[in-house]
């Protein structure tokens, strides 16, 4: 079933035609190592320590990566039979979180297997040590730490030119 929705993918993003003769895709910068086998102990400890090293292993045990949709407004928000009930934005949060949480906990192993089955497909046991061996040291952390505080800055820093981009799009397709 995965293999059907990754080529799925692959064919839906695969780059079209242009026409063009000299206009060639990009090769691919760094291809998927596309391993099926199952991972011997050693990759495994080494898919394991990358999970935790990225943040994501973290994410897997807490189920705090579902907590997108307990925020209100959204589809946990809508009255089930019809009528509301009072409850306070902080609480029904909470109340929604814990729900999400509860019923993670029933899928929670087929999160793992599929992250630790994706990791195994996409490294080899050679990559995952030099990537690992780099993100568990003091620079791979801070490469990861860094990275999430530059894609934010940066991107408050640009929101006036988006802006400006937009306007001016708009005002190119209105000539």
């Amino acid at each position: 079933m995965n293999a059907l929705l990754l080529l799925g993918l692959a064919a839906l993003m695969a780059p079209e035609g242009t026409g063009r003769d000299n206009e060639q895709a990009p090769p691919a910068l760094a291809p998927s190592a596309q391993i099926n086998m199952p991972p011997s102990p050693a990759k495994l400890d080494l898919i394991r320590r990358f999970l935790r090293a990225i943040g994501q292993q973290a994410r897997l045990d807490t189920g705090s990566f579902l907590e997108r949709y307990a925020i209100p407004g959204g589809a946990m928000w809508q009255p089930s039979n019809g009528a509301s009930r009072p409850e306070t934005l902080a609480g029904g949060f909470d109340r929604r979180k814990a729900a999400l949480i509860n019923a993670y906990a029933r899928h929670r192993a087929d999160y793992q297997q599929a992250y630790e089955r994706h990791v195994n497909w996409e490294f080899t046991e050679d990559e995952l040590r030099e990537i690992v061996a780099f993100l568990e040291r003091p620079v791979g952390r801070h490469f990861l730490d860094g990275r999430w505080r530059m894609d934010a800055y940066v991107g408050t820093d640009t929101e006036e030119i988006e802006e400006q981009i937009v306007r001016e799009a708009m005002a190119n397709l209105a000539e």
